[in-house]
């Protein structure tokens, strides 16, 4: 908060005296003189602080700084969805110690965390992109690390999710339970639906097979060929689709429901992103990548490479994290399916 003070300075007129003094000759001269006069004090109000005001400031600022900490922390199953929102709960200083010490316990090796994993297969699709053709090998060693590192960063986010139950009472749990809900009700209402202005149902081969002709600029015969490899995918249907996102919300509803309760007990709850593999999408990716070379021209695949290099940027659309347990990470990609 700025405090503006106002300084008020009075500045009264100098005197002036005269003396006059007469020759004989009866002419006459005069001197002036000024003399200072010293300022009044000033009378208006001083703008303060007071210290419980300036306690409370303190706090919402600390507060601010903790959620906004929580923002940055990733995930890859479940768990994230309650270890996050908990960073939002009104906690005492020794609960927001415990919850830091559970988030920083989870990834202490950065070189062995599933986004590493990741972006060692990102490396591998762009090489082979750019080759026009993917290495198997390689990849398939890029699964393996991908389902090692996925496993057992799910496991120790169970561990990290059942700490952070065992430091909340049951009244901060109930109220993590809601915020969450909370959060998936506003989300599913911002989500693009399945279902067209007409009502008729969408048909996502198409909408796919419309951006992948205005990105890559495909020609009338490349449309036929993509549109013939989007029809063999019959994961991106609107029924498959709409199916994978109810049993992944009835995934979540279950932890929520668990959560709350005296006896839960993360490993006991499902909270993997419901895949067949950890490695499912990037498997997935990379077929249909594999299909889009023998189509594309050499400056598009080009683009498809530097398309799929920003998406390795993007970590948190590799893996399931918190958004993408309200609903997302569902739905299609431009290029192919989003690696959920």
């Amino acid at each position: 908060m700025n405090v503006h003070r106002v300084l008020w300075v009075v500045m009264l007129p100098f005197a002036f005296g005269a003396v006059a003094c007469e020759s004989s000759s009866g002419g006459a001269s005069a001197t002036a003189s000024a003399t200072p006069s010293t300022p009044a004090a000033s009378s208006a109000p001083v703008a303060s602080i007071s210290p419980s005001a300036a306690a409370a400031a303190a706090a919402s600022a600390s507060a601010a700084a903790f959620m906004a900490k929580g923002a940055t922390r990733r995930h890859v199953g479940l768990a994230g969805i309650l270890l996050r929102g908990a960073y939002e709960l009104n906690l005492t200083d020794d609960q927001k110690a415990t919850l830091d010490k559970l988030e920083d316990a989870l990834y202490s090796d950065p070189a062995t965390t599933p986004w590493v994993a990741s972006k060692a297969f990102q490396t591998d699709l762009v090489a082979g992109i750019r080759a026009a053709k993917l290495d198997n090998t390689k990849l398939q060693l890029d699964y393996a690390a991908i389902d090692k590192a996925v496993a057992a960063a799910q496991g120790r986010e169970a561990e990290a999710l059942n700490g952070l139950h065992a430091a909340l009472d049951a009244t901060q749990r109930q109220a993590l339970v809601d915020q969450v809900r909370t959060r998936r009700a506003a989300r599913e209402a911002r989500e693009r639906p399945l279902v067209g202005p007409d009502g008729g149902v969408v048909d996502p081969a198409k909408r796919r097979l419309d951006r992948l002709t205005a990105e890559f600029t495909l020609d009338d015969t490349q449309k036929k060929a993509v549109a013939a490899l989007l029809a063999r995918d019959s994961t991106m249907t609107t029924p498959a689709i709409q199916a994978r996102r109810a049993a992944y919300q009835k995934r979540v509803d279950a932890m929520l429901g668990e959560f709350t309760t005296d006896s839960f007990d993360a490993k006991k709850v499902d909270l993997t992103t419901g895949a067949k593999t950890p490695h499912d999408s990037a498997e997935h990716t990379a077929a249909f990548i594999a299909g889009l070379l023998g189509i594309l021209h050499p400056d598009q695949r080009e683009k498809l490479a530097m398309r799929t290099e920003r998406v390795s940027n993007r970590p948190s659309r590799n893996f399931e994290d918190v958004d993408s347990a309200f609903g997302g990470g569902l739905d299609e990609e431009p290029m192919g399916p989003r690696m959920r």
